[in-house]
């Protein structure tokens, strides 16, 4: 490959991944891995600088303001770091600046602190208070995220009144036990959970909705004064005993270091320390004490030239992998888990560890009986990255997944496009939790009192053991008045809620059941089709595929569910305890505000969901179409929206949004009260 076309190419992913990781909090590689692109990336622009552009990611820092937030044009830009791998980097960069403060005729010393694994912000006081915080963006332009910063531990409200303006940087983190029990209830709700904490903690500060960020348990360490009136500093390190003094929490176990031999050293104990820290860190920071000194070492259009990040490599460990096991996630998931010979890593010791999915494992060919090569991915989560080449033990056989669920003998699907395999039991034990809350929901039967601790109580005392079960709660009245923080109320209102629900009409039994590919407007078109559940399972695929909206996709997952053993079992059982399996809705309003009206919904709304939205089209005449053709009357956009508003665009399709769409229904309910 041509050193333009490497260039060209290194470029191109380094800004895809920028992209992921600063505006959407989802990488796909380490940071180890990315930090090895852009040094790649860098030195060929050295190398060849003719081909050097100024707006390479070498030059510029990642990311960008996000357009769900109002935007902050930086007092003090923001900027990167520059980063060192190794021992002779470090000591070049202090050699460097010794230098220079000898031709200053200035003394020389360097802070050494932490490199806190987070999301860095500035934070603005005036007259004491507390004013603005900002994300940095690209370092120029961030996101105003005032109203979330309340809510992050460590950061004082006011301060010293006196003090007429002041400008704070900082890491904002989630704690390592707050990720934990983040992810723990995401997996257990069947959600998607965060690769590190550091992505925990940008995507809870980045929340439009600040009652998310306060649930996160996030913190901050404030490592730098940027500006502040009517005072000044000798040195950085004088500067953080005043802020310690303010209130603020600040950068953590730094050391002062006189030579690049006390740098290293310092660089070494922070290292040996990550086992035992309750926080992330990907690195150590070295910066020049002396501040006056800084500025005439000056900056490059990144980073300073007087700080620098030396970034540790991932640990990692040879052991042995005993066997391979299949879990079953509580959305059905099959997840194949390396069961190993424990290793000490990062911290803690490690017996097992994931392999992602079937792909995974036979990209890399780990089998059974291979030693192979262990990490913490973001200092975290244990994966196996390699087998050691050469001693794997003869006779080893390729790890094949599973073709029915572990967990309850239901067949197991691969769908296009999907690298994981899904259980397709509807009653599997495994995601009986998940599996319930979905059944209770607001789309479905809809219960109150039935929250994802009273459901985990229930299924640890051994009430229910079946979505059915649910349905004869009442026969177990005394049990559920000795559970914890469940009076007499609380109980008598449970069990209204779920009588009421047992008259739930077709389509929100549909919902209920979690078909694959089925939701509110698919449920709604079965529902309309047929007299009765019983019906859809008689079927053909055929019959299925023809139905407004539906295609061979959904057909095949309506087929294949009601051809299961356990979905007849659970409708005999919901039945048997209650619930009516054809219960009709009423008919749409002739009248309504969409009557005749065909809807595409594309992107995020402000306050409804997609399934609410298409409730209301639905309950006022209207039709809710996938796709985009010359029949749609409207487009209903939100943020983030695809392809089908840009089809919309090319058709002259009427595109609106949200207050466009409820000042719709508004308007043709007062119309049609003013004519009654």
């Amino acid at each position: 490959m041509e050193p333009w076309e490497r260039i060209s190419e290194l470029r191109e992913q380094i800004f895809r991944h920028n992209r992921l990781y600063y505006e959407r909090d989802e990488p796909e590689i380490s940071d180890f891995e990315y930090d090895g692109l852009v040094r790649e990336l860098k030195d060929l622009e050295e190398k060849y600088p003719l081909l050097a552009m100024k707006d390479s990611p070498t030059k510029t820092v990642g990311g960008k303001a996000s357009e769900r937030f109002a935007k902050v044009e930086h007092k003090n830009i923001m900027q990167s770091l520059a980063n060192a791998f190794s021992r002779e980097e470090v000591e070049d960069f202090c050699a460097r600046v010794i230098r220079a403060g000898s031709e200053a005729g200035v003394p020389v010393d360097f802070v050494v602190e932490q490199k806190i694994d987070g999301l860095s912000v500035s934070v603005e006081y005036e007259n004491g208070r507390l004013t603005r915080a900002s994300t940095r963006g690209d370092g120029v332009v961030g996101e105003n995220i005032t109203s979330n910063i309340a809510f992050v531990s460590g950061l004082p409200e006011r301060i010293d009144p006196d003090i007429s303006y002041l400008e704070v940087r900082g890491e904002v983190f989630m704690p390592i036990d707050a990720f934990e029990k983040i992810n723990d209830l995401a997996m257990i709700r069947g959600e998607k959970v965060f690769s590190n904490p550091r992505n925990a903690a940008a995507g809870s500060l980045r929340q439009t909705d600040p009652a998310i960020t306060a649930s996160r348990s996030l913190e901050i360490f404030v490592f730098n004064i940027q500006e502040i009136s009517g005072r000044s500093f000798i040195t950085h390190s004088e500067a953080l005993r005043f802020l310690t003094g303010l209130g603020f929490q600040t950068a953590p176990d730094y050391r002062v270091a006189r030579s690049a031999d006390e740098v290293w050293a310092a660089i070494e104990s922070i290292g040996e320390s990550r086992d035992t820290l309750r926080y992330g860190i990907d690195g150590a920071v070295v910066k020049l004490n002396p501040i006056d000194l800084r500025e005439r070492i000056g900056q490059t259009s990144k980073a300073p030239k007087w700080a620098i990040a030396y970034k540790y490599p991932p640990e990692e460990k040879q052991t042995e992998l005993l066997r391979i096991e299949v879990s079953v996630g509580r959305t059905g998931k099959l997840t194949p888990v390396a069961v190993l010979n424990p290793v000490r890593i990062a911290g803690s010791t490690v017996s097992r560890a994931t392999l992602n999915n079937e792909d995974y494992i036979r990209e890399k060919d780990i089998r059974a009986g291979d030693t192979v090569i262990v990490r913490k991915a973001g200092d975290v989560i244990p994966e196996v990255v390699a087998v050691v080449s050469g001693l794997r033990k003869p006779h080893s056989e390729a790890f094949v997944m599973p073709s029915v669920c572990p967990s309850c003998g239901a067949p197991v699907i691969r769908e296009e496009g999907e690298a994981a395999r899904r259980c397709t039991g509807p009653d599997c034990p495994a995601q009986l939790f998940r599996n319930i809350l979905h059944f209770v929901s607001k789309d479905a039967f809809d219960m109150d009192g039935l929250g994802p601790a009273i459901i985990e109580t229930l299924l640890d005392r051994g009430l229910i053991r079946s979505v059915a079960d649910i349905f004869v709660l009442k026969e177990k009245e005394r049990e559920l008045l000795s559970l914890e923080r469940m009076g007499a109320t609380s109980v008598a209102n449970l069990l209204m809620s779920i009588e009421k629900a047992k008259d739930r009409t077709m389509d929100r039994v549909l919902v209920a059941l979690g078909i694959r590919n089925v939701g509110v407007v698919a449920a709604r078109t079965l529902a309309e089709h047929f007299d009765s559940i019983r019906d859809i399972g008689d079927a053909d695929e055929v019959s299925l595929a023809s139905l407004p909206d539906f295609g061979e996709i959904t057909a095949r997952s309506v087929c294949d569910f009601f051809e299961l053993p356990q979905t007849k079992r659970l409708l005999d059982a919901m039945e048997h305890n209650g619930v009516p399996l054809n219960k009709k809705r009423a008919a749409a309003r002739n009248n309504g505000a969409f009557a005749g009206k065909t809807f595409v919904l594309t992107g995020t709304l402000p306050k409804l969901t997609r399934n609410e939205a298409s409730e209301l089209i639905l309950r006022n005449g209207g039709r809710v179409s996938s796709s985009v053709s010359a029949k749609t009357d409207y487009v209903l956009a939100g943020e983030q929206a695809g392809s089908k508003l840009d089809k919309a665009v090319s058709l002259g399709v009427r595109i609106i949004d949200e207050a466009d769409f409820m000042g719709m229904i508004s308007e043709a309910d007062g119309y049609s009260e003013e004519s009654n």
